[in-house]
């Protein structure tokens, strides 16, 4: 009679019969602990150079240096046997597949329901963010987007505030129009809405970037104080340039005389 293990490896030999009355064999499992090195076993200190090495010439403990950590009895079946046992295994493989997979549709129908819930109940804030995904550079407010959908957070008050910055901003931008002819002297009331310093070997000068009354983006490159970010001054200025910065209209000015603070 052929008799095979479990793994269906023909067995070639002769079993034992156990209390119950079924065959099986004995096999060795190997120790874990040693390898032999230069012909001699001895306990291993670690892996180096992808070889076990030993530097302390110790023979194993764990199998008293035979090499065999401990004999196993390993079960020996007909070939039917093994067909029914194949078989009530790919059932229960089966059985947990569809398991498996009742549990990921259940979880993906849930979840779809909770972005519904989500992208319903924050609808005009997510609207406002996709518009500003369009021509994101550094996808900054795609990833945005993507963590809130990730996780279905609530909007902190700090995110609302720079997408509605945002959005406003970029209102302004589509509308900003060149003031006045290069070479022109002329007056502006102008809202400071943000300074950046910058430093070199020359000294510090500071980027004002700026709105006047009608929108328009305004900017000036100098040492000369025109205001506080947040302020609305009064100056008379040089019209020095008209340049399109990131798809903006802006009017490049200088020699800024401080007139008076509206």
């Amino acid at each position: 009679m052929e008799l095979f293990n479990r793994n269906g490896k023909v067995f070639n030999g002769s079993p034992e019969v156990n209390a119950k009355g079924k065959p099986y064999t004995q096999v060795a499992i190997a120790c874990d602990r040693c390898h032999v090195i230069n012909g001699q076993r001895l306990w291993i200190m670690g892996i180096e150079n992808n070889r076990p090495y030993s530097r302390t010439g110790f023979e194993c403990w764990t199998c008293g240096n035979t090499g065999v950590r401990k004999v196993v009895d390993d079960r020996l079946y007909t070939s039917e046997e093994l067909a029914k046992l194949n078989a009530s295994a790919d059932k229960r493989a089966d059985k947990r597949f569809a398991a498996e997979q009742a549990a990921a549709a259940a979880k993906a129908a849930n979840r779809a329901t909770a972005e519904t819930a989500y992208r319903a109940a924050n609808a005009d804030f997510l609207a406002k963010i996709a518009t500003l995904c369009v021509n994101d550079g550094q996808a900054f407010w795609d990833r945005l987007a993507a963590d809130l959908l990730s996780w279905f957070k609530t909007p902190t008050a700090r995110q609302i505030e720079l997408v509605e910055g945002e959005v406003a901003k970029r209102a302004k931008n589509a509308t900003s129009a060149f003031v006045g002819t290069v070479g022109d002297k002329i007056e502006l009331t102008l809202t400071i809405e943000r300074v950046i310093p910058v430093n070199s070997q020359f000294g510090t000068t500071y980027i004002n970037l700026c709105r006047d009354k009608n929108g328009n983006a305004v900017t000036y490159k100098g040492n000369s104080d025109i205001g506080a970010a947040g302020e609305v001054s009064n100056v008379r200025v040089t019209i020095k340039e008209h340049t399109i910065y990131n798809g903006v209209n802006q009017t490049v000015i200088q020699r800024p005389k401080l007139l008076q603070t509206a």
